[in-house]
């Protein structure tokens, strides 16, 4: 099992790959941002309080490539709901997963647990993610 330690919410990024979405409009994504050093950034819109996990499998692969538990800070109420957000560096073993699976996988399975109160599983395609930083 992987987990991650972030403690601040994600601002914009730069190009977004795979999305996943409910039909209520809660959603996860996860982004490459460009920037330097490059970095993976997940964020959830209408989805995810403190205490959410969030799991990321690849293809029929059971074992996560990512799995975390948000904590204070990285969650926040606006006008249109709940948000999370957390940056995965270089140098985190999730991030180095993460992209070597999306290299070699199709579909990525994003799983949210709202704390017990709601559950979102959707799949993506992982098309162009890894390639995306070239």
């Amino acid at each position: 099992m992987l987990a991650f330690g972030a403690t601040e919410l994600v601002p914009a990024a730069r190009a977004a790959t795979p999305r996943v979405d409910e039909a209520g409009g809660a959603n996860a994504v996860l982004i490459l941002d460009k920037s330097k050093p490059p970095v993976i950034v997940l964020r959830t819109a209408r989805l995810g309080v403190v205490g959410s996990r969030i799991v990321v499998t690849v293809d029929h692969i059971k074992k996560p490539v990512f799995n975390h538990i948000f904590g204070p800070g990285q969650c926040k109420f606006g006008d249109t709901g709940s948000a999370c957000g957390l940056r995965i560096p270089p140098k985190d073993v999730g991030y180095r997963t993460i992209l070597a699976r999306s290299q070699h996988g199709h579909r990525a399975r994003v799983t949210v647990q709202d704390a017990g109160v709601k559950e979102v599983d959707q799949t993506a395609t992982l098309g162009g993610f890894a390639n995306a930083l070239q």
